[in-house]
């Protein structure tokens, strides 16, 4: 009995022993006190305050901003002088560069000598004058050797019925038969002029007028030299109506005839 009593007594013994000894396993927190639970993480201290170094730090810059470029900024480049040359600006990367414009080349052309070269309203007489002047000019740039001959290519040439002008081939073998004579006072009443700068279409004009002063009495000498400067206008310049009419003047003043009257 005391044996049991003794066990007894110590197996109490070592519950009480056992209870009040520590566990060796970590007890956990109850669901209470989850969220307060510490970390297992080791918490970081917080960061030194940074002595201010004169340099403001970028602030409010949000994740979606691009970082700074670790490429050093190029430096400004230095302003051109002026050179004097425009640049040439606002041109668009379309723009194509033209050529320049072609030179246009003018070519002549050979106009077609009209058949008649004469106007319809004047006279008849003066149209049989207007042809007379026209061999007369060509002939004094290339004389023929045969006269007749000539006088058959230039009427076929110009396709005129030579029935219409005989008054012109009457004029015309008188001017050429007689050009020693008339080129003689064309130099002695052209003053401050020479002869071979006279121009060479007022130069047959002065031959027509004065073989008709001189051997055509039955044309009074006013209605000759009108007859001439009105000419002179068709085919010459304006400026040699003066010159025109001082040389037939000069030579109508050496004849003993009446000026406005035929001598016949």
């Amino acid at each position: 009995m005391e044996s049991e009593d003794t066990m007894s007594e110590e197996g109490k013994g070592r519950e009480a022993e056992k209870r009040n000894s520590p566990s060796p396993w970590k007890k956990l927190p109850s669901a209470a006190k989850k969220d307060e639970a510490v970390s297992p993480w080791k918490q970081r201290s917080p960061l030194p305050e940074k002595e201010d170094s004169g340099f403001q730090e970028e602030t409010n810059v949000t994740p979606t901003e691009e970082a700074a470029s670790p490429w050093k900024p190029r430096s400004p480049l230095p302003e051109k002088k002026d050179s004097g040359f425009q640049e040439e600006t606002n041109v668009t990367p379309t723009e194509e560069k033209q050529d320049p414009p072609e030179e246009e080349i003018l070519v002549p052309v050979e106009e077609e000598e009209d058949s008649t070269d004469v106007t319809a309203e004047w006279s008849r007489r003066r149209r049989n004058r207007a042809v007379a002047i026209q061999f007369i000019y060509a002939w004094s740039i290339n004389k023929p050797d045969d006269l007749p001959d000539s006088l058959d290519e230039f009427f076929i040439e110009r396709e005129l019925n030579r029935d219409e002008y005989v008054f012109a081939e009457e004029l015309i073998h008188g001017a050429v038969s007689k050009m020693d004579e008339i080129d003689a006072l064309v130099q002695e009443t052209a003053e401050n002029w020479e002869f071979d700068r006279i121009a060479r279409i007022d130069l047959a004009l002065l031959r027509l007028g004065i073989h008709e002063l001189l051997h055509r009495p039955d044309v009074p000498p006013v209605v000759v030299i009108n007859e001439i400067i009105d000419l002179g206008k068709a085919f010459s310049e304006e400026k040699s109506k003066r010159f025109l009419n001082g040389v037939l003047d000069k030579v109508l003043a050496q004849l003993d005839r009446p000026a406005r009257e035929s001598s016949m």
